[in-house]
């Protein structure tokens, strides 16, 4: 596993929103990923978060609450400093986790941006995107733009079959989707305000992926109860504008130099 970037990536990510990574896993590793996640997916107690599509997805979230395996790999502090290292904070907390795939002939993913779903808010929350499959723009690689990390949006988008609707949401912006192919093995990071979409799966095998959210520690309660973070026990009690410390659910990844708050902006 790639422990480590170069200069001209982390200068890349913070330029465009967005970095990959090739090289991500070792083949070993890849076999690894491939098999607990086929495993976790593949039991049926775990359930679609609400508002999943399976014509778009099949989607499986928190994987790791309920399978240890899959906590091993999302929660692995090599992942977490990549994390820290690209937004350039002191700490890591795991956010959430998701299994994505596009199976045959599935749908495209509505061009949106993560931020305004999730529970705090920061300009440095992140995601990794990790290849299980050739990603191709054929069986739906994703598609982000360049540098709309930096517009200043915060819209929620219904994911619904409007694909544009980001677009049409927000004008005045120049909207330039670029597709970014990944061989399995190699992955992605990008910003929680970066807008990026999937293409359709135009072909007859599915296209796996395995991601994982983090968040900077020392973020804030913003007051949205989403159980896609949260179990609801977890979320009885929560006031707005507390700190984020629940250790159980969103443990700290990696830190360097203490765990101080987010520092945003």
């Amino acid at each position: 596993m790639r422990e480590g970037l170069t200069e001209q990536e982390i200068e890349s990510y913070r330029t465009n929103g967005f970095v990959a990574i090739e090289d991500f896993l070792s083949p070993a590793e890849l076999d690894h990923w491939r098999a607990v996640v086929d495993a976790a997916v593949a039991d049926e107690s775990v359930r679609q978060p609400v508002g999943s599509n399976p014509r778009v997805n099949t989607q499986r979230m928190n994987l790791r609450w309920t399978n240890a395996k899959v906590g091993e790999l999302v929660q692995d502090p090599r992942v977490g400093r990549l994390a820290v290292e690209l937004e350039g904070v002191d700490a890591m907390r795991i956010c959430l986790d998701q299994a994505l795939i596009k199976e045959p002939f599935g749908q495209p993913t509505q061009y949106h941006l993560d931020l305004p779903w999730w529970c705090f808010e920061s300009d440095h929350a992140c995601t990794i995107w990790v290849a299980l499959d050739d990603s191709t723009v054929g069986n739906g690689a994703l598609y982000f733009v360049p540098g709309s990390h930096r517009f200043g949006l915060d819209y929620r988008s219904d994911l619904g079959s409007d694909l544009g609707a980001v677009f049409s949401a927000n004008p005045g912006f120049a909207y330039s989707p670029v597709p970014r192919e990944l061989p399995a093995g190699g992955c992605t990071f990008h910003n929680a305000r970066t807008i990026h979409g999937a293409g359709a799966n135009m072909t007859s095998g599915r296209r796996r992926a395995m991601t994982a959210a983090f968040m900077p520690d020392g973020v804030r309660f913003n007051g949205l109860r989403n159980e896609r973070m949260l179990a609801t026990e977890d979320l009885t009690g929560l006031v707005d504008g507390e700190v984020w410390r629940n250790d159980r659910r969103n443990p700290v990844v990696y830190a360097r130099g203490g765990t101080g708050p987010d520092a945003r902006g």
